[in-house]
């Protein structure tokens, strides 16, 4: 199995906080589990607002049997489309992916 972690920093959009726009893309990668079947599971968090302002604001965790099934994930529409709008509001990405 494949645990892949990936850790955004996010800005407001103008009308959304930082957090609020994490918890909004949090909800959009939420949906992704039932559109890829190979997506085995995954969990979502959006950081405290007690939290450290210099945390970063969401974090994915996402398990696939193979690295194999990660790579598809990535390029998967549903997944595209997320990214896109991750995209939009994302100040920094830092992923790690690794076996359990």
């Amino acid at each position: 199995m494949i645990r892949h972690v990936v850790m955004f920093g996010i800005r407001g959009n103008g009308e959304l906080t930082p957090t609020q726009e994490a918890t909004r893309l949090g909800e959009l990668l939420m949906t992704l589990p039932e559109q890829i079947p190979f997506l085995k599971k995954m969990e979502v968090g959006v950081n405290s607002e007690q939290a450290p302002e210099d945390n970063a604001q969401l974090v994915l965790i996402a398990d696939f049997d193979s690295i194999e099934d990660c790579a598809m994930y990535t390029i998967h529409p549903a997944h595209v489309a997320v990214a896109q709008e991750l995209g939009k509001v994302k100040t920094s990405r830092c992923c790690v992916d690794y076996e359990i």
